[in-house]
C-alpha cells in the first residue's frame, strides 16, 4: 500500500502492532511520521545504533508514556543485517501489546526481497507500506496546496521556477516554501522565488532579520551584506523587516493587554508554526518600547530613500550600525542633509 494513501484518515484506521515502510522518499515518510505524533506518543529509534536485545527491550517497556505509543525504527536494515535468529526476533514481535511498531527500509524493497527474511514474516505481522518517488503533477499539487492553506498565491511562473530549480525534491521544496511563508507575502512572484529562496546566499535574509531581533551587530552586518551582494533590493529587506515590527509590536502591546501570545499571534496573521516560533523569540527579546522606537526608526530610514533619496544599501547598513549599537538620538541616513526631521516621527 502507499503510505500516503495509509494516512488519509490515519485516527481511524486500526493500525497493526507490526508495520514495514519501505522507499525513498523521505519527505512522504517526514509527513507521514509527523501525523502519527499527533495521535500517539512516539520514540524515534535508530536501526545502526540498536542490537536485537534493544529493540525486545523496547517493545517491552513503556519508556517515558503509559498507555498505548509508536515506535519508529529508522535505518531497519542496518538492525536486521544483525539478526542471527530471524525466529526468535519474529516471536518477540508476534507478542507486541500496546505499541505500534514501524521499521523503515530507506529503499524500495522488490518483490524478490519481500519474499526473504525478515521482509516475509514482517509482512504476514502487518501492513507493508510504500513511500516511493512522487509524479510531477502530484508534487506541483503538494507545494501549491501548502502555500494555500497559509492564504499565499503564487504565480505559476513562479511556481514554475521553484519546481524546476529545485528538481521537484520535496525535502527541498519544504524548506524553500517554509521561506517563502515566512517571508509574509499574500502573492509569491516569480521576482519572490529568485530573491528570497534561490539566491545562494552566504548567509540568509532571515539569518538579517534575526540578527536585527536580537541585536547582533555583526551577525546583522554580515548577513546584510551577503544578501545585497546576492542582488536584493535594499527597499525588499526594508519592507519585510518593517512588516515583521509592525506585527510583533502589535502582538506584544495585545499580551501585555492580557491576551494570550498564541492568539495575539494568530490576529496578527501568524500562524505558521515555524513563523510563531521565531516571533515568540523575538517578543520574548523585545519590549514594547524598543519595537516602537525601531518602528519610528525604520519610518525616517523609508522616508530618507524615498523622499531625500539617500543611497538605500548605505541607508541601510548605516541603520543596522545605529539601532544594534543604541547610539543616542533618532536616525537620519545618510545624505538627506536634514537633521531637524524629529517632529515628523509617527
Amino acid at each position: 500500500m502507499n503510505l500516503l494513501e495509509y494516512q488519509k484518515g490515519l485516527e481511524k484506521r486500526q493500525i497493526k502492532a507490526v508495520n514495514l515502510i519501505h522507499g525513498e522518499e523521505e519527505y512522504v515518510v517526514k509527513t507521514f511520521l509527523d501525523r502519527l505524533r499527533e495521535l500517539m506518543p512516539t520514540r524515534i529509534l535508530w536501526g545502526d545504533e540498536l542490537t536485537p536485545q534493544d529493540l525486545v527491550r523496547a517493545v517491552s517497556t513503556s519508556g517515558m508514556f503509559t498507555g498505548e505509543e509508536a515506535l519508529f525504527l529508522y535505518r531497519a536494515e542496518e538492525l536486521f543485517k544483525s539478526i542471527k535468529d530471524y525466529r526468535t526476533f519474529i516471536s518477540y514481535l508476534e507478542r507486541v501489546r500496546g505499541k505500534k511498531v514501524f521499521f523503515y527500509v530507506g529503499y524500495k524493497l522488490t518483490e524478490k526481497d519481500l519474499q526473504k527474511e525478515p521482509f516475509l514474516s514482517l509482512s504476514k505481522l502487518g501492513d507493508v507500506l510504500y513511500a516511493g518517488k512522487l509524479d510531477r503533477r502530484r508534487v506541483r499539487e503538494l507545494v501549491k496546496n501548502k502555500l494555500l492553506r497559509e492564504g499565499i498565491g503564487i504565480e505559476e511562473e513562479a511556481l514554475e521556477y521553484l519546481l524546476d530549480a529545485t528538481s521537484y525534491q520535496l525535502m527541498t521544496l519544504k524548506g524553500e516554501t517554509d521561506k517563502l511563508i515566512l517571508y509574509g507575502k499574500k502573492h509569491i512572484t516569480l521576482e519572490d522565488v529568485k530573491a528570497i529562496v534561490l539566491a545562494d546566499w552566504e548567509m540568509g535574509i532571515f539569518d538579517f532579520v534575526d540578527a536585527v531581533f536580537f541585536k547582533d551587530y555583526e551577525k546583522a552586518l554580515n548577513s546584510l551584506t551577503s544578501i545585497l551582494r546576492s542582488g536584493t533590493h535594499p527597499l525588499q529587506i526594508l519592507t519585510l523587516l518593517v512588516n515583521y515590527t509592525i506585527k510583533l509590536y502589535t502582538a506584544k502591546v495585545l499580551v501585555e493587554g492580557g491576551q494570550d501570545l498564541e492568539k495575539a499571534l494568530s490576529e496578527v496573521d501568524v500562524r505558521h508554526r515555524f513563523q510563531v516560533m521565531n516571533f515568540k523569540k523575538y517578543i520574548a527579546e523585545n519590549s514594547s518600547e524598543e519595537l516602537r522606537s525601531l518602528l519610528r526608526r525604520l519610518y525616517l530610514l523609508d522616508m530618507g530613500i524615498k523622499v531625500y533619496y539617500a543611497d538605500p544599501a548605505q541607508a541601510l547598513r548605516e541603520f543596522v550600525i545605529e539601532y544594534i549599537l543604541h547610539e543616542e538620538g533618532p536616525y537620519y541616513p545618510a545624505d538627506t542633509g536634514d537633521q531637524n526631521r524629529a517632529d515628523s516621527e509617527p
